[in-house]
């Protein structure tokens, strides 16, 4: 690499010995494509995306060249950790145990994987803190800061490289499980379902349409994806790869990530945007566990790439930022379908069982030593149940549900015995303490719906406040059906939005197979409407520093290329 022209003069910094390292990577691996153009980007039998040690995903530049590592050095199992991770598993067991220790194996070398962080400097005292503790100060004192978004390079060992899989066996046997893969299906019968629905109901940023001819490409005139049908590939494998070429192609749309015009189309900067729809559509295939060979039509470019790998590993920098942003907005797209595919087969089998209606009980009255009882008690030892329903009734008021003392139970206390009931009331006995009375008031499930809409949950119990969040799951759902709540950062990559049910709040974050990995959580008003709560979502994310930060990168890094 001696003949690469250097940015800093006083010698390469961490950045640059990066970026030289993955562009005599990609050189490899182009050199190898060139020779024989029917080997796919990445080995067949494929690893999944690369992730930490804690499950979060590596953005797309750093899932590629990980990947490309894992290829060159044979790990088996894509997670990565840092020094300090490691050194941070080496906690006492249960009981104060202690365990092997986990190290890193003597003679491992690191790999270098590029974040993004922000360095918080007041304005005055020029005094640095860290960007976790710049977060949690008021906003007017955040007005005392000056926030710098910087690109950093981070070591991690693969877990190959430490001696995991002896101190940690049962840790390393979840890895293992968690990466593997069945192997899918071959030959054109193959079907990918969140890809088939995203054609079917045109759920892409463009439609996708399929024709029985020869061509697949993107129209940047019509905003349009033409592919062969999947009959005409040698297996849907072949049919997907090449969708995912056009649809990588297809984020680089004015307005959407804005990477090209027009009239780009042919000339020689175009190979670069070819590179960026190969190794985007690459990635994405591997991470559904598919292999993806080069487009025959793209192998025109490959001395280009080499020359300008050859000349500056900055290519390679730019062209991975631009992969970052196109194959997130795809498996983002692709994960929502295939989640949302997943509810919908669990709903079905849910509505094909008999559902009881639920009943609930309000406490109306509760009567205790105090009070005189005594014509209830003679009621009730005749065993004159109407009876007694009759005199119940003069003790309610008429106020209806009581909130905060409504159950699924007219028993709700040890002691407590249903002594009489009919359609609308019920009396409950307990001998303890010299006995107690307890009117009870019964409503349907949809009475105690009609009444959260009308007067929210403030002053609630948890029976009430349950119903409340089953709406809001519902309500939610049925939202995602007909649009996908979501907040587009700066960046050009997409939050999503999720109700959790189990902590009520509205869950923001990147989508993965596992589910949503949360960044923010924001709690749920059952005051207002879900629309009310996901505009609110969206503004409180507008405010937040990191984004604005984002924002400041985005525009700094694209040099407000437009």
């Amino acid at each position: 690499m001696a003949g690469y022209r250097k940015k800093n003069a006083d010698g390469p910094n961490s950045e640059d010995k990066a970026l030289d390292l993955f562009a005599e990577m990609m050189i490899e691996k182009i050199e190898g494509i060139q020779k024989d153009w029917k080997k796919p980007w990445f080995t067949e039998g494929a690893l999944q995306w690369p992730r930490n040690l804690h499950g979060r995903e590596y953005n797309g530049m750093n899932a590629f060249m990980l990947l490309l590592h894992c290829e060159k050095e044979g790990y088996k199992i894509p997670r990565f950790c840092t020094f300090d991770c490691v050194q941070k598993l080496n906690k006492s067991g249960k009981d104060g145990e202690e365990l092997p220790r986990v190290s890193v194996l003597r003679g491992e070398k690191s790999f270098p994987v590029m974040l993004t962080t922000f360095t918080c400097i007041h304005k005055e005292t020029k005094e640095k803190i860290k960007y976790d503790d710049y977060k949690k100060l008021s906003d007017d004192e955040k007005e005392q800061y000056n926030v710098y978004p910087k690109m950093q390079v981070f070591r991690v060992f693969n877990v190959a490289q430490t001696n995991l899989q002896e101190a940690r066996p049962e840790l390393w046997q979840k890895l293992e499980q968690e990466n593997s893969r069945p192997a899918i299906e071959e030959g054109e019968h193959y079907s990918f379902a969140p890809v088939d629905t995203m054609i079917r109901d045109n759920l892409w940023i463009c439609p996708i349409t399929p024709k029985y001819q020869n061509d697949a490409y993107y129209s940047i005139t019509k905003n349009e994806i033409i592919v062969p049908e999947k009959e005409q590939f040698r297996s849907g494998e072949s049919f997907y790869g090449t969708l995912f070429h056009e649809m990588t192609h297809s984020t680089g749309a004015e307005g959407v990530l804005d990477r090209f015009k027009p009239t780009t189309f042919g000339s020689p900067e175009y190979a670069r945007e070819e590179l960026v729809a190969e190794l985007g559509s690459a990635l994405v295939a591997q991470r559904y566990g598919m292999t993806k060979h080069i487009k025959e039509e793209s192998c025109a470019y490959l001395k280009g790439w080499l020359d300008e790998l050859k000349e500056s590993p900055q290519f390679i920098k730019t062209t991975l930022l631009d992969v970052k942003r196109a194959t997130s907005i795809i498996t983002q797209k692709v994960d929502k379908i295939a989640q949302e595919l997943e509810q919908n087969v669990g709903e079905k089998q849910e509505n094909g069982a008999a559902a009881k209606e639920k009943t609930f009980y309000s406490s109306v009255a509760y009567l205790q030593f105090s009070d005189d009882t005594r014509p209830l008690d003679e009621l009730r030892e005749k065993g004159d149940c109407e009876g007694l329903l009759t005199l119940a009734k003069e003790y309610y008021d008429g106020n209806g549900i009581n909130e905060q003392h409504t159950y699924l139970s007219a028993t709700n206390n040890k002691g407590d015995s249903l002594i009489a009931e009919d359609e609308n009331f019920a009396v409950v006995y307990n001998g303890s303490v010299g006995g107690t009375y307890e009117v009870m008031l019964k409503f349907t499930e949809q009475e105690i719906r009609d009444h959260i809409r009308r007067y929210g949950v403030d002053i609630a119990g948890d029976t009430i406040k349950g119903v409340a969040r089953e709406m809001a799951a519902e309500q939610f759902s049925a939202l995602a059906y007909q649009k996908i709540p979501a907040f587009e950062m700066p960046n050009g990559e997409v939050l999503y939005v999720e109700y959790n049910k189990e902590s009520d709040t509205l869950d923001v974050g990147q989508p993965t197979n596992a589910g949503l990995v949360a960044q923010h959580r924001f709690p749920y008003d059952h005051n207002v409407g879900l629309d009310a709560n996901l505009q609110a979502v969206n503004e409180k994310l507008n405010e937040l520093e990191e984004y604005r930060a984002e924002l400041q990168e985005a525009e700094y890094g694209s040099g407000m290329r437009r």
